[in-house]
C-alpha cells in the first residue's frame, strides 16, 4: 500500500472516452486511467447477455488490484463493485449519468433493474452529481444505500470566457436546446419529444415562436418526430461548434430533460446570458432555482408551455435581471475549476475515512 496521502487509485471509465468531466476528475486526484472492458471489451458492443456476462468476470478477474489502493469507477457498473470488495480494496462509483432516474421511473428491464440495484449498494460510497440524484439514490437503496458524497459539474474556463462575453436577443422569440441523440432513449431522456409538444403549444400564444435544436440527431428520428408534433417550430442544425453564436440569437434555454443528471449545457446557456427553464427531472435545476424559483417546470406541456409564455411577455429590464444573475452565478460558483477543488476534497476525506 502506498501512503494514504499519496493514494494509488485506478480510473475505469466508460467508451468511447468517458464523461469530459469525470475524467478531469479522475486526473485531479491522479488516477491511472483505465476502460471499464480494458481486459476483454463489451461495453461499446452489441453482445448477447452471456457473452457480456462472461466479459464482465473476464475483467474482474484480469485486473490489478494488488496494485492499487482503492479504484474510482465512472457509472455504477456491476462487476467493479463486487470484484473491487472481494479484492479488498474500496471502489467509489462516480454517478452523473440516467441510472437512477430510469430506475426510479421504472424504465430498465426487471433483470437490470435488480443487478445495477445490487452493484449500487455494494459500492464503498457513491459520488452523485447533483442533490437531486442524491434523493434519488436514498430513496432507491434506502438504508442499504452507501455513502454519499455530493459533487456539481462546471463550465470549463476556455468556454467560460467566450460565453461570458455573448449578447443575447432577450427580445427575440427563439428558443434553443442543446441535446444529443442520435435517438431511441436519448429521445427520451433529454426530453426532445416534450420540448416539441411545449413549443406547440406556446405557437398557439405566440405564433411567431421558433425553437433551435443543438445536436445530432439521426434523419430517421427527426422525421418521426416531426410527424408527431407538425405544429412544432423546431429547427435541428445539428451539431454546432460554436454554439456562442446561436446562444446570441437567444431569448430562452429550455430543457425539459426526463432524469438528465446535470446538463452542463444549461450552466452554458446561463453563463452566455441565456435564461433557463428547466424540467424538474433535471440536475442542473439546482442552479436554475438559485436564479429564479419559475425556471423549475414539471414535465408537463402546457405548464411548461405558460411559463416560457410568461416570461417572453416580461419586460425587458425583468430578463436582463434574471439574465445578468445566472452569469454572476456561473461565472463565480460554477465552475470547472470550482468543481474539481470540490471534488478532490470529498475524495480524500472519503478515502481517508476509508482507511482509519
Amino acid at each position: 500500500m502506498s501512503k494514504p496521502d499519496q493514494p494509488r487509485i485506478a480510473y475505469l471509465r466508460g467508451r468511447p472516452e468517458g464523461h469530459s468531466m469525470h475524467n478531469a476528475y479522475a486526473q485531479a486526484i491522479g488516477a491511472t486511467f483505465y476502460y471499464v472492458d480494458e481486459f476483454a471489451r463489451w461495453h461499446d458492443l452489441h453482445l448477447p447477455a452471456s457473452i457480456r456476462y462472461a466479459r464482465w468476470l473476464q475483467n474482474a478477474l484480469r485486473f490489478p488490484y494488488r496494485s492499487y489502493d482503492g479504484l474510482l469507477i465512472e457509472g455504477p457498473h456491476v462487476w467493479p463493485s463486487l470484484a473491487g470488495k472481494l479484492a479488498g480494496v474500496p471502489v467509489w462509483s462516480i454517478v452523473g449519468d440516467h441510472t437512477l432516474y430510469f430506475l426510479y421511473s421504472g424504465f430498465f428491464s426487471p433483470t437490470t433493474q435488480v443487478s445495477l440495484r445490487f452493484a449500487l449498494r455494494h459500492y464503498t460510497g457513491l459520488f452523485v452529481v447533483g442533490k437531486m440524484l442524491a434523493r434519488l439514490a436514498r430513496e432507491l437503496l434506502g438504508r442499504s444505500c452507501p455513502p454519499l458524497h455530493v459533487l456539481f459539474n462546471g463550465v470549463a474556463d476556455n468556454r467560460l470566457k467566450r460565453l461570458l462575453e455573448v449578447k443575447p436577443k432577450l427580445e427575440s422569440s427563439r428558443i434553443v436546446v442543446i441535446a444529443h441523440g442520435p435517438e431511441g432513449w436519448r429521445t427520451h431522456y433529454k426530453g426532445l419529444d416534450l420540448f416539441m409538444a411545449t413549443l406547440s403549444e406556446v405557437r398557439k400564444s405566440l405564433p411567431q415562436i421558433e425553437g433551435i435544436v443543438i445536436g445530432e440527431w439521426t434523419e430517421r428520428e427527426k422525421k418521426r418526430l416531426q410527424q408527431l408534433y407538425p405544429e412544432a417550430p423546431i429547427r435541428f442544425v445539428g451539431a454546432v461548434q460554436n454554439i456562442e453564436q446561436v446562444l446570441a440569437e437567444a431569448a430562452l434555454y429550455f430543457h425539459p430533460a426526463r432524469g438528465e443528471a446535470w446538463g452542463i449545457a444549461i450552466q452554458e446557456a446561463m453563463a452566455a446570458g441565456v435564461p433557463a427553464i428547466v424540467s424538474e427531472w433535471t440536475g442542473a435545476a439546482e442552479v436554475v432555482e438559485q436564479v429564479w424559483k419559475q425556471g423549475i417546470v414539471p414535465l408537463n406541456p402546457q405548464q411548461a408551455a405558460q411559463q416560457i409564455i410568461e416570461y417572453l411577455r416580461l419586460p425587458i429590464h425583468e430578463k436582463q435581471t434574471i439574465s445578468e444573475r445566472g452569469r454572476e452565478l456561473i461565472s463565480t460558483q460554477y465552475t470547472r475549476r470550482q468543481a474539481v477543488e470540490h471534488f478532490q476534497v470529498l475524495f480524500y476525506q472519503a478515502f481517508h475515512e476509508v482507511m482509519r
